[in-house]
């Protein structure tokens, strides 16, 4: 949208007092009739006029516009309009508070033309009569406040009760909205008066009270059941389906998984993934999208009790206990080694961690008995996720150690190794060497056994042959062993006449010349031998058959050993080819290959098949592409320090086992798939080309958001080419440098935190834990330690919060001394700054008011007592349903503790595995709501592109507090959201006078500037406040907030340059170091050069060293 430039004194003079009035002719007219003015689209003039004053004077928005802008004023040196006796406001001294802030003549004749025009707007409604007063009361009735304040009570009604309570609720939300509405409406008028609001307020009271109690007589129970059924009925179009857990997946409808709420609020969660996959037309989108993501929305079903699906997300959060009892428990080893050896003796904490981490690697053994003991506690982490993985075929069930003596995660230096390359690849190509040398002489080895087994081959040819047919002739006989056995009776009865016969001829053998006897006998015994030979093989026929199966594996035997010439023959063949080792050269060719795959592994999670495929089958190396050298040849050149090597580790297999746990594969294929199919469905009921392109185009959409976020879990998505480069990791580092210089006084910022609980659960709920603290503090303690096994309040260790809201959770992050030094800074800050200890504060006591609302109403459940229907609600938007909430009763009654009002479940004790996820999960999932963490749905997908890390930096925030906190409390719609809407808002203007009183400058505390910056720091205006401020910046305050309340722009804007506030942080940093390079070369070194270094400076806005910092920066200009 353009912008021009213009001179305000030709808009309005200034003299304009001066200017001749037309003179109002309503006086000599008949007032408008009543039919035209309850008609909305009359041409009556008349009326169109008094209602255009009604919009100025009775709402809120309407008055607001009225008001807006008057920044274009150019501000005149000296001018006040109280000199001279006040001869600048003569005639308007009734009104002389307005004129306060008036800066030049121009801004006072504006602000009489505003006083006239709002005592013309009262006087024409008055003599309108009728006219006048519907006007009024239509214009009230769809100002924003009011139409917000109505739906308040309305589920009073639907949750019954009596009159009066209803008539009670109908009146204090009416009065609440009324109080908001005046209160603006005073902001922005000179002409009304308190007496005026007051009379307003009462009014509006009785009327929502007399409203209240006529809606809850005519809902009657009967009908109230009747008109809910009804309604559900034609709305869903179906029976809903009972719940059987959390964790259940319901046949619902397309409608059960709307979005609940305001849809042109809705429509603002497009800009994220999440929000966009909400309002799919695919019901799968939807429900995957929730399965997926974390996200604080309520639903349509969960009206119905139906709960909202637990995220992977959530669960793989809860990772972070492991991660927080390792940390814990290596900072207790080095408080017992630091407790025995002095100062002197000791290593530091990193060489500590270090030590651990080899132990790992050597059966968790160490001569520090401290490091051998912290290793022992730590093991049992891998044991675990080594299990689950297990469970989930993810890993093998015979997975072994084999690069160690025990497993610790191989994570390299990744910097270290680009500084000694050289020595890297050298290590990888010995080793690559020396396993080929191995399998060349192993090769050789099997040669001589092949060469055995071909000969063997060779041999079993005939053999195989012959029993062959010995089984064939054997076989003959089947069935007639009982004619063999005669046959064989027979020819033994022959062959017994051998020795006889041999006898005979022997003695005839004497004779000189043969007689025709000898020659017969000699016949004779030649068929006895024949006879000999027969009965042999019918004797072999007969074993054959005796025993058929052992023959017949002896034949199967010598047949695969005869065959086995080709196999035999080809296995000597790789053998060959393997007896030759690898060269040198290609030793480090390979190797080379091996360092570049790590270096440039995307996301830092380097792929586990290293080996270069070349490398198959050559001596040594077998399918298996992983790189099997022990780690200790390599350990340099591997992190070793435990707490950097177990944060990378669950980084990257919790995400792998939540998301095949929940969805089967990591990749969710078959999820995919169900989406594509349900869409194709969609485009062949689609009734035109325009909309079957529009569903296509939705298609690609949705399965893109999806992808995006399941890869944001993964930690992959927008991984760049080249970690190495300069561009990606200056901005890394920039984005680091930026946390420390600009984020010092976060914890002030964060006051408005205070009211999110009550936001979410009501005061009374807020307060209960409160109340427990004072009584028994004993309780709270035990009560929070069972939180911080559910994974919440751990930030004062792992900066969970912090890290988000600053960006800083980078998954490429490699680790050179720098970026060492800075992560160590940015950990460290977070706890000066007190926000760790303050976030994890929040986040306990959130999860006491989370955890005693879910038990509270499990023993309702468990006692048969009834739930309020605003609490089955809430707990449905948890992730529990009423059947879960029945288990959990069970549960409670097992192993939890009533401390004095204070309930606690001891859910880490629970023995029904589901209903502990199903609570822990629920618990977590609303306290991260309650005090805002970021989530992967939360932001815009640029987000995590380079560019859009640095250029929406300390912007992370903000889209979730939009999607958390402003539309799903709209979505939530009741007194406690719009209660803690108004706590939040003030204590943002709290925020503001603390921040100006912090940096020296004067407070405004005009209301409306008060209003405006409570807006604008409480974050109630979610994203939408970014473009605005953004625009107010660059404008110099023309349009924006400051210039709609009548304020000046936004403090939280005005320290950052116009290049600064359109770019991010790190651009604002540039513009500041050519700010000071410009001084210094034109020797014009004054206070915007002083400021500009004093903002580049890290810690320079830290509550310890800001006050300083402004008396040096205030004498040095």
């Amino acid at each position: 949208m353009p912008t021009y430039e213009f001179d305000p004194s030709s808009i309005l003079s200034a003299d304009i007092e001066a200017l001749p009035q037309q003179e109002d002719s309503a006086f000599y007219m008949e007032t408008p009739s009543l039919l035209s003015a309850i008609n909305p689209f009359t041409n009556d003039q008349r009326v169109n006029r008094a209602r255009d004053a009604a919009f100025r004077i009775d709402n809120s928005l309407g008055s607001f516009i009225a008001t807006a802008p008057f920044s274009q004023f150019e501000p005149v040196d000296g001018y006040n309009p109280f000199d001279n006796d006040a001869a600048g406001i003569k005639g308007y001294e009734d009104y002389a508070d307005s004129f306060i802030n008036s800066q030049s003549p121009q801004e006072s004749a504006a602000i009489k033309y505003r006083i006239d025009r709002q005592i013309q707007d009262r006087q024409y409604l008055s003599e309108m009569g009728g006219a006048g007063l519907i006007s009024s009361m239509a214009m009230g009735v769809i100002d924003p406040i009011n139409i917000a304040s109505v739906f308040l009570p309305v589920g009073a009604v639907a949750r019954g009760g009596a009159i009066a309570a209803t008539a009670g609720r109908f009146a204090a939300s009416t009065a609440a909205g009324s109080v908001a509405s005046e209160t603006v409406l005073q902001s922005t008028q000179q002409t009304r008066t308190f007496g005026e609001s007051a009379t307003n307020i009462l009014v509006d009271a009785m009327v929502g009270g007399v409203l209240g109690a006529g809606a809850q007589l005519l809902a009657g129970p009967a009908q109230r059941t009747a008109i809910s059924q009804a309604v559900s009925s034609h709305l869903n179009g179906t029976d809903s389906p009972q719940s059987i857990g959390a964790a259940q997946v319901f046949n619902t409808t397309l409608d059960q998984e709307q979005l609940a709420g305001v849809g042109l609020i809705n429509k603002t969660l497009s800009v994220n993934p999440s929000g966009r996959l909400a309002q799919s037309p695919a019901k799968t989108s939807r429900q995957i999208n929730q399965m997926l993501a974390e996200n604080n929305y309520f639903f349509a079903k969960n009206d119905e009790g139906l709960a909202t699906f637990t995220a992977s997300e959530t669960k793989i959060k809860q990772y972070d206990v492991l991660l927080y009892k390792q940390m814990e428990s290596t900072k207790d080893a080095y408080q017992q080694y630091s407790k025995r050896l002095g100062r002197s003796q000791r290593v530091n904490f990193v060489e500590f961690n270090e030590a651990i981490g080899m132990a790992m690697r050597r059966g968790d053994q160490s001569d520090i008995p401290e490091v051998a003991q912290a290793a022992a506690q730590i093991r049992p982490t891998f044991e675990i996720t080594k299990k689950r993985m297990q469970e989930l075929g993810i890993l093998p069930e015979d997975v072994d150690v084999v690069t160690a003596q025990s497993y610790l995660p191989r994570v390299y230096k990744f910097d270290k190794i680009l500084s000694d390359r050289t020595e890297f690849r050298g290590r990888i190509a010995n080793w690559i060497q020396g396993i080929s040398t191995k399998g060349s002489e192993k090769a050789a080895q099997r040669i001589e056994k092949i060469d055995a087994g071909l000969t063997a081959a060779e041999e079993a040819t005939p053999q195989a042959k012959a029993l062959a047919d010995e089984i064939a002739e054997a076989e003959a006989w089947s069935g007639k062993k009982v004619l063999l056995g005669d046959e064989m009776h027979k020819l033994r009865q022959f062959v017994s006449q051998r020795s006889e016969l041999e006898v005979h001829i022997s003695r005839l053998s004497r004779r000189k010349r043969p007689t025709k006897k000898q020659v017969e006998l000699e016949s004779k015994l030649a068929r006895i031998s024949e006879a000999e030979n027969t009965l042999a093989k019918y004797q072999r026929h007969l074993e054959i058959l005796d025993n058929p199966r052992q023959h017949r594996n002896e034949l199967r035997r010598l047949e695969r050993r005869a065959n086995a010439t080709t196999r035999l023959n080809a296995s000597r063949e790789r053998n060959l080819k393997a007896m030759e080792p690898l060269s040198r050269e290609e030793a480090e060719d390979a190797a080379d290959e091996i360092v570049n795959k790590i270096i440039g592994a995307p996301s830092g999670m380097v792929p586990t098949e290293l080996l270069p495929e070349r490398l198959v089958g050559r001596a040594g190396f077998t399918k298996s592409r992983t790189l099997l050298i022990p780690d200790e040849r390599i350990e340099d050149f591997l992190e070793s320090d435990i707490n950097y090597v177990m944060e990378s580790y669950l980084r990257q297999i919790a995400p792998e086992i939540e998301l095949t746990a929940q969805f089967g594969r990591k990749d969710m294929g078959e999820q995919i798939r169900q989406v594509s199919e349900e869409y194709s469905q969609l485009i062949r009921d689609a009734k035109n080309p325009k909309e079957r392109a529009r569903l296509e185009k939705q298609r690609e959409a949705d399965l893109r958001d999806i992808n995006a976020m399941r890869d944001r879990l993964l930690g992959t998505y927008g991984a760049p080419r080249d970690p190495r480069s300069f561009f990606v990791r200056a901005g890394r580092v920039a984005r680091n440098i930026n946390f420390l210089r600009l984020l010092g006084g976060m914890t002030i910022s964060a006051l408005p935190d205070l009211m999110r609980p009550v936001m979410q659960h009501g005061l009374s709920k807020s307060l209960r834990p409160m109340a427990s603290m004072l009584r028994n503090m004993e309780a709270v303690k035990i009560a929070t330690k069972d939180l911080r096994e559910m994974a919440v309040g751990l930030d004062y260790v792992l900066s969970t919060r912090t890290k988000a809201i600053a960006d800083l959770t980078d998954p490429y992050s490699r680790r050179s001394g720098l970026e060492r030094g800075l992560n160590w800074g940015t950990q460290k800050f977070g706890n000066w700054t007190l926000m760790n200890q303050w976030n994890s504060t929040l986040k306990s006591w959130s999860g006491l008011i989370a955890q005693s609302r879910v038990l509270d109403n499990a023993r309702l459940t468990a006692g048969g007592k009834s739930i309020p229907k605003a609490d089955l609600r809430k707990l449905a938007q948890m992730g529990i349903d009423e059947s879960m909430l029945r288990r959990i009763g069970e549960q409670f009654a097992k192993h939890g503790e009533d401390m004095d009002g204070l309930l606690t479940g001891h859910s880490h004790l629970w023995d029904d595995r589901a209903v502990r996820e199903a609570f822990q999960s629920a618990i977590l999932k609303d306290v991260d709501s309650t005090i805002i963490t970021p989530g992967v749905g939360d932001t815009p997908l640029m987000m995590s592109s380079e560019a859009g890390k640095i250029i929406l930096q300390f912007k992370t925030f903000i889209f979730a507090a939009h999607n958390r906190m402003l539309v799903s409390g709209i979505q939530q719609g009741d007194a406690s959201f719009y209660l803690g809407s108004l706590g939040s808002i003030a204590l943002g203007s709290m925020v503001y006078m603390m921040k100006q009183k912090l940096s020296g400058r004067d407070i405004d505390y005009s209301p409306n500037n008060l209003v405006k910056e409570g807006i604008d720091r409480s974050g109630m205006l979610g994203w939408i406040s970014e473009p605005i401020n953004t625009v107010e910046n660059i404008s110099g305050g023309r349009f924006g907030l400051g210039a709609m309340f009548g304020a000046p722009p936004v403090s939280r804007f005005q320290s950052r340059n116009a290049i600064g506030a359109l770019m991010g942080p790190t651009f604002d940093l540039g513009g500041d170091a050519a700010t000071v390079a410009n001084g210094v070369l034109n020797g014009e070194f004054d206070d915007k050069q002083v400021h500009a270094v004093r903002k580049m400076l890290p810690l320079q806005n830290l509550h310890v060293i800001a006050p300083l910092l402004n008396q040096v920066e205030e004498q040095m200009k």
